[in-house]
């Protein structure tokens, strides 16, 4: 039963996993055995070391402040207080249904002054200089937090609400029965029941924060502004497979380093902790 599974993981992560290794310990001129020159080679590399710290900072923000909105949506759907809960979660949900490519088209007419005229009013109203640019380097990486937000907050609001859904009626009917009101539901009983999800979802998006792309890449980013943009112009502008490979089981390490770090600081002082 479990040999689909196997076979698939062995053809998508096993075989492309021990390719770039075998690709890392070679000569980019010559093909033949390097050692661990390319790796050297990529341990020291400054643009690579600082599209991490880059990505560090981005996850830092963004996913804490997704987070957040996810959780505060999912509570509020999930109240007896709101109306249109199967509309609202559509609406919400939406955005991670829009492939990310398309998103980060769409948002990129949206921030540029010479379609947007919207970005242009400040300026008429003598705010502003000149019209507001969202893709200017000093600015950009929060233009890509907002897409970034914008595509996935109705996706971890759902796996939210799929987790409170799972809560049993009969521990929050005994808790109202106690006086507890809706934000002592949340915190007292909701919170706590889906920490789990929400470690999980936390995790998910360390992932997704180290391997961001596309993004960045359509929003006309400068070349090596996150890891992954960094390993393709090694691989496919400049051609070192080698070095790429290299930078790509590093920043396989550091994510998996990241997760994994994240799941024990939880486990001892988060939600997780027991008391």
């Amino acid at each position: 039963m479990s040999l689909p599974v196997q076979l698939l993981f062995a053809a998508f992560f096993v075989l492309p996993f021990g390719y770039a290794l075998y690709e890392s310990l070679t000569s980019p001129l010559t093909g033949r055995f390097a050692g661990l020159r390319n790796l050297q080679l990529a341990v020291s590399s400054v643009p690579f070391w600082r599209s991490v710290q880059r990505m560090a900072y981005f996850g830092v923000i963004q996913v804490a402040a997704m987070v957040l909105l996810s959780l505060g949506l999912a509570f509020l759907i999930d109240s007896p207080l709101c109306a249109g809960k199967r509309a609202f979660r559509l609406l919400f949900f939406l955005p991670f249904a829009v492939p990310g490519v398309l998103a980060a088209l769409m948002w990129g007419f949206l921030f540029s002054p010479q379609l947007d005229s919207l970005l242009s009013v400040p300026a008429h109203l003598g705010i502003t200089n000149a019209p507001i640019d969202p893709l200017s380097p000093s600015v950009l990486l929060w233009s890509v937090m907002l897409v970034v937000t914008w595509e996935w907050t109705g996706y971890n609001m759902t796996l939210y609400l799929t987790s409170l859904a799972s809560i049993p009626e009969t521990v929050l009917e005994a808790a109202v029965i106690d006086g507890c009101s809706q934000i002592g539901l949340v915190r007292h009983i909701k919170l706590p029941l889906i920490r789990r999800m929400i470690m999980f979802t936390l995790v998910l998006s360390i992932i997704g924060t180290l391997q961001l792309f596309n993004e960045p890449q359509l929003l006309q980013a400068p070349v090596g502004y996150t890891p992954n943009m960094t390993i393709y112009n090694q691989a496919f502008t400049i051609g070192n497979l080698p070095l790429a490979s290299a930078m790509s089981l590093i920043l396989a390490a550091i994510t998996v380093g990241a997760s994994l770090i994240f799941y024990l600081l939880w486990r001892r002082v988060g939600p997780l902790a027991t008391a």
